[in-house]
Parts: C-alpha cells; sequence; structure tokens
C-alpha cells in the first residue's frame, strides 16, 4: 500500500481557535444554519415530479409521506428538546456532544456490505 498525503484543513494549522463544530457543507442553508424544513412535497424540480406520478401501490416502502417536519409545539423549544423542521440539528448534535456522554452509532457499513462484494482492498 502506498503512502498519501493526509488532507489538511484550516483548522489543522490553528492551535488559538477551539472547534465548536464540524465544518459546515458548502450549500446556502448549510452556511446560513437554516433548518431543514423536512417538506419534500414542495420539491418542484422535473425528476421529482415524475416520480411522484408512479402509484402508491408500486412503492417499496410501506410509508410513502414526502413531508417529515414535527408538529413546532411537540416539545418545547431550547435545549434538549429537538423537533424536526423547526430546530437545526446540526446545532442540536453538536451541543449534544459537547455537553454529554452520546454514542453514535450508524449502519452505513454495514448497508455497503449487504449490497456490494467488497474485498478486503476496497475496505482499505
Amino acid at each position: 500500500m502506498e503512502p498519501f498525503a493526509k488532507v489538511r484543513f484550516a483548522w489543522d494549522n490553528d492551535d488559538k481557535t477551539p472547534q465548536t463544530e464540524p465544518p459546515r457543507p458548502v450549500s446556502d442553508a448549510a452556511q446560513n444554519r437554516t433548518p431543514n424544513p423536512y417538506q419534500s412535497g414542495l420539491l418542484t424540480d422535473d425528476k421529482i415530479k415524475g416520480f411522484r406520478k408512479f402509484p402508491e401501490s408500486g412503492a417499496v416502502w410501506e410509508d410513502t409521506r414526502l413531508d417529515w417536519c414535527q408538529p413546532s409545539d411537540t416539545f418545547p423549544e431550547g435545549w434538549p428538546y429537538f423537533v424536526r423542521g423547526r430546530d437545526s440539528l446540526r446545532e442540536h448534535i453538536t451541543k449534544l456532544f459537547s455537553t454529554r456522554i452520546a454514542m453514535y452509532d450508524g449502519a452505513m457499513g454495514t448497508m455497503i456490505q449487504k449490497h456490494t462484494e467488497l474485498d478486503e482492498t476496497s475496505f482499505r
């Protein structure tokens, strides 16, 4: 295996400023910290419109909802409560991991393994 150069980020050279959150994606919503509204029914892209023409009986999933927002009065505003569509998930997770002991378990690797045949070199 050939060695490769480590990717360097701007904060790697900044020892004076503590980093309080991971870097934000480049989208305007992420840069402005706009919470995701979870209202996919409002999307108007042509491909999305075409997909909506399929009957629900042919759907792969039982739940075919497009909107996943929660009513804003589901929980009170402020930490430690989180309401999808009202609060910023990034801010919530950042606050969670910086104030409490928390475990984050993701199954993405398992899902990739399930759908592909990867050998050992592919995992590295």
